[in-house]
């Protein structure tokens, strides 16, 4: 699978060295690809993203534990109204 960044949200890890806070505060709005010798190094994400990534991770492993169990029975769907109504009772 490959990642799709759109070219302003590159980043030198000179200029997140330089600056954190400030590419810290534009990840909120979307992943940045931190770029060491102009080739990719690590990605930051805000945590609100990175936890709904955790939250999706985590329903696609029950969905296939359930999968097994039941050949089926449970729907993607399913989970994710699951996953609504928790974040809603967050």
């Amino acid at each position: 699978m490959t990642v799709k960044i759109e070219p302003d949200r590159l980043v030198k890890i000179s200029e997140l060295h330089t600056d954190t806070a400030k590419w810290v505060e534009a990840s909120q709005e979307g992943p940045l690809l931190i770029l060491r010798h102009g080739k990719p190094a690590a990605l930051l994400v805000g945590l609100e993203a990175f936890e709904e990534l955790l939250d999706r991770l985590q329903l696609r492993a029950e969905l296939d534990r359930r999968e097994r169990e039941s050949q089926g029975k449970t729907t993607l769907e399913e989970l994710e109204e699951r996953l609504a109504a928790r974040i809603r009772t967050k």
